[in-house]
This record gives structure tokens, C-alpha cells and sequence, in this order.
């Protein structure tokens, strides 16, 4: 029935809905969240950025559980089936991880805003990029369909944790919070110690020790003007991928070494950049 399925949907295929398809789901790739994400921190707001930054990162850890688990195969190859852009399609199937991502990120957002245009344009973009990855023949229905379910129920207990956090104010001292930042992470990639989750785990420690440290001693603003808000995206997006790219030619390419390669690219992203806009007179400083 699933392989039914997908073949009923390739049969609209042509090259022009070809490019649209990968378009659409490259807006649900990981290299899309890393240049958005950042936006909500350094220009919308900040408490919000980490907030989506951490429960999208959950999302991908245990995407990454669930995927090496149950091992599921990819309909790649199957019999009548045409699979096309296959190098968005990293790892096993089951739950697909646009899909899962997607949803994860526009469920917040909705939650957050609860605006029509913001709802219109989620659900829209939710539904597009699981489409997209049947069209281009690289996921099963029940992939898309487990990748929604497992998003909606992240974003259920991240707004939870969320919510006792807030009303417990985490009043600590900020060392305690940044031991917090480096043993919970640690102990998760302990927990399952598949090659992303290093990455990813080593990433959310350095966005939360920043935050912490920023916390206590700058306390950045986030409002400015267009132009300088745009400046600063520039600016801090460029530094970011030349950070996550150029560390590979410097740290050797292994599982702890990628800790401290992705650590190094949140501490940029949450205490790194701020820094930086305000030096260059980017942000409205408060102190």
C-alpha cells in the first residue's frame, strides 16, 4: 500500500516539479534551521531563539534514536519506485527527519505566535515538505506520518519543561548552570552514541553555556534597525558556517573532536556574535 501510494504521487512527475520538490525539501533540512534559527535569537527575541534552538535540537536527537533503533530501510531502489535527490537522504528511514524537523519548527512557532498567517504558512509548509519527500521517492508514508507524530509530542513536553522552568525562575548560580549545560548533553550522548548526537549535543552545550554567560555578565539586546539587523545575520551566519566547515581541516574528524567543533559553533551562535555586534555597534546594548 505505502509503495501504491508513493507511485500514485510520481505519477505528476517532470523535471519542473522536480526542482520545485528539492526546493521544498531543503527547506526542511538541518543547513535551513542553522541559518534561521539564529535570526530569532540575535534579532527577534532571545529567550524564544534559545527556546525553538533547543527543542528543534531535541527533535534531532531523538530522530537519530528512533532512526538507528528501528532501522528501517528506505524505499530507495524499490521496484517502480523513482528516487531522485537521494543525498538529502542520509541514514535509515523511519522517522523521516524533514518531516519530523519541519514540524517541529512550525509547531513552535504557531504556539508561540497563534497567528492565521504564521498557521496558514506552517501547516502549508508541513504538509509541502512530507509531500516532497514522497515525491522524490526517499521516505515511506509511515515515515511522514511517525515524524509529525514524534515532533507534535517534543513540542508538547518541551513547552511543558518550558513552563516549569519559567515558573521555578532556575534561580542557580551560573556555574552550576553551565556544569548542567555540559553533564546533561554528555550523559544523552552517552545514553546513544550515534555520530550526530555528538555533533548535535555538543552544539546545544555550547549555545546554552553562552546563554548562561551572557545571561549574567552582557544581557544583549536584540532590537535595531533593518539595516543592522541584516548586517548582523550576515555577519554572524558567515562566521558560523566558516566555524562548522573550516574546524574540520583543523580538529581531526572524529566523534569527540566533532563535540568540541559543534561546541565551539554554539558558543559563537549564543556569546560569540552578540560579542561581536557589539563591538561593531550592532546591538543595543542595556549595561
Amino acid at each position: 500500500m505505502q509503495a501504491a501510494i508513493i507511485k500514485d504521487i510520481q505519477l505528476l512527475s517532470n523535471p519542473i516539479l522536480d526542482y520545485i520538490f528539492i526546493g521544498i525539501t531543503m527547506m526542511g533540512s538541518s543547513y535551513f534551521y542553522f541559518l534561521v534559527l539564529p535570526i530569532f535569537y540575535w534579532c527577534v527575541d532571545k529567550r524564544f531563539g534559545l527556546k525553538i534552538g533547543i527543542i528543534l535540537l531535541s527533535s534531532v536527537y531523538v530522530n537519530t534514536v528512533v532512526k538507528n533503533v528501528t532501522m528501517v530501510q528506505r524505499p530507495i531502489g524499490y521496484p517502480g519506485i523513482r528516487s531522485i535527490f537521494t543525498q538529502s537522504a542520509g541514514g535509515y528511514s523511519f522517522p523521516s527527519g524533514h518531516a519530523q524537523g519541519t514540524t517541529t519548527f512550525w509547531g513552535t512557532l504557531m504556539v508561540k505566535y497563534n497567528r492565521k498567517c504564521i498557521n496558514v504558512l506552517g501547516i502549508a509548509s508541513i504538509v509541502l515538505v512530507s509531500l516532497s519527500r514522497l515525491y522524490l521517492g526517499v521516505h515511506w508514508p509511515v515515515d511522514i506520518i511517525g515524524g509529525i507524530l514524534i515532533a507534535v509530542l517534543i513540542i508538547i513536553i518541551g513547552e511543558l519543561v518550558d513552563s516549569i522552568i519559567v515558573e521555578s525562575k532556575f534561580d542557580i548560580q551560573l556555574a552550576y548552570k553551565v556544569i548542567l549545560a555540559i553533564i546533561v548533553p554528555t550523559a544523552l550522548i552517552i545514553l546513544f552514541p550515534y555520530t550526530e548526537n555528538f555533533e548535535y549535543m555538543g552544539l546545544v552545550s555550547g549555545i546554552l553555556i553562552g546563554y548562561f554567560v551572557d545571561e549574567k555578565y552582557y544581557a544583549f539586546t536584540v532590537s535595531n534597525s533593518i539595516k543592522k539587523q541584516i548586517y548582523k545575520i550576515m555577519i554572524g551566519a558567515l562566521i558560523f558556517l566558516a566555524l562548522q566547515n573550516g574546524l574540520k581541516y583543523i580538529l581531526p574528524y572524529t566523534n569527540v573532536f566533532n563535540i568540541v567543533r559543534y561546541l565551539i559553533c554554539g558558543l559563537w551562535l549564543s556569546i560569540g556574535a552578540p560579542l561581536t555586534f557589539n563591538k561593531l555597534k550592532l546591538n543595543k546594548r542595556t549595561l
